[in-house]
């Protein structure tokens, strides 16, 4: 078999272009794997090495009864075994369930739940998040530890299995039939007015069929060349890590750097080590590497995109001006129909912070509440004309919530279908679009988009605890969100703002943890008992706000 003669079909299997890279490109340098950049240790993998390392991993969980429609949730740090496993897991036409690793205790334990896995494989650093709520977890029949660079004398309880044993199965091919109508991934939202909702991923709209084209096209849209390296540091249970970078890094053939995580001081040494030419950021990224002292050779590197998302636009020129490099403003959504903006094919200047334009064949555009669309400048939610030939293709399923699923997709007063974003912003006299806000109700704080839901779930299990409503306030020290609570106490109750913080500690995760704490008499309510966020949010922090970050409080971080 050689490269020009395979080409992807309908009937194409994921399984199929691994072997095809394989068989065609097997020493070739997939994936260096930054294992420690201070240290200097790295570990390059061929594609020869992940389509043998994943069959081991499919044929170890396949001894286990792992097949079509078993649920595999992975908590995982970023690491070659993530990929294996993943890759595993589309091998046998089961489902990977994608968990953020600094989730905790109600969270955690729904999203687990929620998804029907079976089968969870955990590295070992996380145990313990899963111990504190293993007896709510009954649907679990095996959990895989991960221990790779675990201490010598770590041990892990009775009836858990080793990673390291799994994949000692044979590297024999994987023969799955794959169902393509059968789901390939759940990615969860961080959840807004309620729980967080599993967007689902189907083999033939994600990763099978000639749905595997879009990670071929994604290379060219972005404008790269055969000589590009990709590199991300970001975590790969995020849709930008896996599904921007390193699943069209695998199938166009261009080689991906992975770090475990993102460090401002190291970036930039990272990409001149290993040659770096583009690289995603998120959140407050470019805020954190623009603060870093200035250094002489701060533009002595091969970079030459840097793919962003919502960059505050007084940042971007003085970043592109001193790294030496172009930003590139994108937007998409993990449940966004596969619907993207971005400057796609500009030969002219493109406007200074805007989100680009839809690409060739769709259009978007701006609409208010009862369904008008808006003139240029005026600030709506941004929409999607849905062609109804591309119905079943623009639909978005969320995992066991069929009413969630049917409000993206809207017929509009003159029939058309509307895909609808829940995303604030404007477009320009020319087209341009520009990001506002975020409709829903979740907090953006550095990267991670932050659940009220689930901050007020934990907090008002406090036994001293009436209700409490948790909402954004913007910082003053980065263009982003910081995480505020208004806690209400039940009658004659007093707690400290370190109790309360103490109290969350062990049940959210880090990022999730609030900043600032007011403790009010009860909260601002509508005729039908709706907490009434946007008062609390004009009311913003007070004299009286407890500031966790001046007063010295410590969080744990993983």
């Amino acid at each position: 078999m050689s490269a020009k003669k395979f080409k992807i079909t309908a009937k194409t299997t994921f399984n199929d272009v691994m072997k095809n890279k394989a068989e065609t490109v097997g020493d070739k340098i997939f994936l260096t794997y930054i294992r420690d950049f201070d240290k200097g240790i790295d570990e390059k993998y061929t594609y020869l090495d992940m389509h043998l390392q994943s069959n081991r991993v499919g044929n170890g969980l396949s001894k286990l009864g792992v097949g079509k429609g078993t649920g595999i949730s992975l908590m995982e740090i970023n690491c070659p075994e993530f990929l294996y496993t993943l890759f595993a897991t589309f091998k046998l036409g089961a489902y990977i369930v994608l968990i953020n690793t600094a989730l905790k205790g109600a969270t955690l334990q729904y999203i687990i739940d929620h998804s029907d896995t079976e089968v969870l494989v955990i590295h070992w650093s996380f145990l313990d998040q899963y111990l504190n709520i293993k007896d709510e977890l009954p649907k679990i029949k095996h959990v895989i530890v991960d221990i790779s660079e675990a201490p010598e004398d770590f041990n892990i309880p009775n009836g858990m299995m080793l990673f390291q044993e799994i994949i000692k199965a044979p590297d024999d091919n994987i023969e799955a039939e794959i169902d393509f109508d059968e789901k390939a991934m759940l990615m969860y939202t961080s959840g807004t007015t309620g729980p967080p909702k599993a967007t689902t991923f189907f083999y033939k709209k994600f990763i099978a069929g000639q749905s595997l084209q879009i990670f071929t096209a994604l290379p060219m849209v972005v404008g790269l060349t055969r000589k590009d390296v990709y590199f991300t540091c970001l975590p790969l249970f995020h849709g930008n890590a896996l599904q921007i970078t390193t699943l069209p890094g695998l199938i166009s053939e261009y080689p991906v750097v992975l770090s475990k995580r993102f460090s401002a001081s190291r970036h930039w040494d990272i990409c001149r080590k290993y040659n770096i030419t583009i690289f995603n950021t998120l959140g407050a990224m470019p805020q954190f590497l623009l603060k870093q002292p200035e250094r002489p050779n701060d533009g002595e590197n091969n970079v030459r995109i840097v793919v962003s998302a919502a960059c505050p636009k007084e940042m971007i020129e003085p970043f592109e001006k001193r790294y030496n490099v172009g930003v590139k403003e994108f937007y998409g959504a993990v449940d966004g129909g596969g619907y993207l903006l971005g400057p796609f094919f500009e030969k002219g200047p493109v406007p200074v912070g805007t989100m680009g334009k839809p690409l060739p064949g769709t259009f978007a555009d701006i609409m208010d509440e009862a369904g008008n669309l808006l003139g240029p400048d005026e600030v709506g939610e941004l929409v999607f004309l849905v062609n109804k030939k591309e119905l079943d293709q623009r639909k978005v399923t969320y995992y066991k919530d069929k009413e969630s699923s049917q409000k993206k997709i809207r017929e509009a007063k003159d029939g058309q279908l509307w895909f609808h974003t829940e995303d604030l912003a404007t477009k320009d006299k020319d087209g341009w679009f520009y990001f506002v806000d975020r409709k829903k109700d979740a907090i953006r704080r550095r990267g991670e988009n932050i659940s009220p839901w689930s901050i007020e779930r934990v907090i008002n299990q406090h036994e001293k605890v009436l209700e409490s409503a948790a909402y954004a306030v913007k910082s003053s020290e980065y263009a982003e969100d910081e995480v505020m609570v208004s806690v209400a106490l039940k009658p004659g109750e007093k707690i400290t703002p370190e109790e309360l913080l103490d109290y969350c500690q062990d049940k959210m995760a880090y990022f999730m943890i609030p900043k600032y704490i007011d403790f009010i008499d009860e909260l601002p309510k509508s005729e039908v008992h709706r907490t009434l966020k946007q008062i609390l949010k004009e009311r913003g922090v007070t004299p009286t706000t407890y500031d966790r970050e001046k007063e010295g409080y410590e969080i744990k971080r993983i």
